[in-house]
């Protein structure tokens, strides 16, 4: 852990030497960031593959990253951004999982060990490089943002690495199959970004029409148009509300969904549903997945309160979750990180309480309504300065065996494989 943190040290101050000269000249430069570090808890069931492979059920992590952000402005109507940032992580959890690959090669191909590091194997450019890994640690630095972006009459146009996002879900995101957020995901500050070009633009109807093309490249490195992301969405704005339209090629499969949001009393009411065919090699023909939520704000006993429930419905999923990861469409979603649950019907909420004008107390909870397991992360948000917060929180995974929030059961050898329980102390500096 020693060297990881002096590995993030020395890449960190790197882009501030830099960036000094550039802000020092005559150029109209914003710039804006982060520093983070992270310890992180986790707690596994005696019975668990990891706990049994390190002889321990408590495993010890961290991870410190920093980000810059940079937009320059080249005129009135051009501008570059680019944003960078390094990252370094690790501990028991990756040094157990090695240690396990070495008696089990399969295990760093299973979908539940997947470290979630950030790829550009299939980005048309290359701007994710690896600095120095070990059996317990990785660090790495990457280009997230990198884009041109011009507006004119004729609309907005930007290409490069950048992000964007679709749809009306709230955890949960069906229409948004471009690096979505992770439902359990509590730091959501930014997307990972992706390598596409993006039009956009707005007329007294449909007030808000987006083209987007993700091109992406096979193993040669050579552009795959069935690997590729195209799509249109389309906003039409009425008295009531907005209503969406999705039209997708996404990787080799067709994707149509639509979408709306209205005011309903107090709150906000959303949904989106898409239709997605599959190519013929694939078990299952098509499937419908959608999202439903309502969300409000509220004064009580002179404090400020927010929350929101949603439904969520995954039609590739399972009643079980062992019969649900032998299903192609369901793991190739997985690792591209479009589905993240293997059932079919679930319940999110949230609710948050405005303790303080500066510290908020939040309850996350995913609820599995076919195996009723699921997973509570109650968590503190304080910001300590204008530019200082502290993020304390717990993720408890809860479910009897066989469950998807609970601790999944090889049938052939009886070991179970699955969430830990997770407490974490999270600090962020921002300038």
């Amino acid at each position: 852990m020693i060297k990881l943190f002096t590995y993030i040290v020395a890449v960190s101050a790197a882009p501030f030497l830099w960036v000094e000269p550039l802000l020092a000249a005559e150029a109209d430069w914003q710039w804006s960031g982060h520093l983070r570090g992270s310890g992180l808890l986790e707690y596994y069931d005696d019975g668990n593959f990891l706990a049994l492979t390190r002889g321990e059920q408590l495993f010890l992590n961290g991870s410190v990253d920093g980000r810059l952000n940079m937009a320059l402005y080249l005129g009135e109507f051009t501008n570059l951004n680019i944003d960078y940032e390094v990252v370094g992580r690790g501990g028991q959890t990756r040094e157990t999982i090695n240690e396990a690959a070495e008696q089990i090669p399969g295990v760093l191909d299973s979908t539940l060990y997947q470290a979630p590091l950030p790829s550009d194997d299939d980005q048309l450019f290359s701007l994710t490089k690896i600095v120095s890994e070990g059996d317990d640690y990785i660090v790495y630095h990457r280009l997230d943002r990198l884009f041109l972006g011009h507006e004119s009459g004729l609309g907005n146009l930007s290409i490069g690495r950048q992000a964007l996002t679709w749809g009306n879900g709230l955890l949960f995101n069906p229409a948004d199959l471009i690096n979505p957020f992770a439902p359990s995901d509590i730091i959501r500050d930014y997307k990972i970004g992706s390598d596409m070009v993006l039009y956009q633009n707005g007329f007294d109807f449909i007030t808000d029409l987006q083209l987007v093309v993700v091109p992406r490249t096979d193993e040669e490195d050579d552009l795959d148009y069935d690997q590729s992301t195209y799509g249109l969405k389309t906003r039409i704005t009425g008295e009531y509300g907005d209503l969406d339209i999705y039209v997708m090629k996404n990787y080799e499969d067709p994707v149509l969904g639509g979408g709306f949001s209205t005011y309903l009393g107090n709150g906000v009411l959303r949904s989106d549903i898409t239709w997605t065919y599959l190519d013929e090699d694939s078990e299952t023909k098509s499937f419908f997945s959608g999202v439903l939520n309502y969300d409000r704000s509220w004064t009580w006993s002179g404090r400020n309160w927010y929350g929101f429930m949603e439904f969520y419905y995954n039609g590739l999923g399972q009643s079980d979750p062992l019969d649900a990861l032998q299903s192609k469409a369901l793991t190739d979603r997985f690792r591209r990180g479009e589905i993240f649950v293997t059932g079919k019907y679930y319940i999110d909420a949230l609710l948050q309480y405005e303790a303080h004008p500066l510290v908020n107390l939040l309850v996350t909870t995913i609820y599995n309504l076919e195996d009723n397991s699921f997973l509570f992360q109650p968590r503190l948000n304080w910001e300590v300065s204008q530019s200082f917060e502290l993020l304390l929180g717990i993720n408890v995974s809860e479910g009897s065996a066989g469950s998807e929030f609970g601790e999944l059961i090889n049938p052939q050898d009886g070991i179970g494989f699955g969430n830990p329980s997770q407490a974490y102390l999270i600090a962020t500096y921002f300038f």
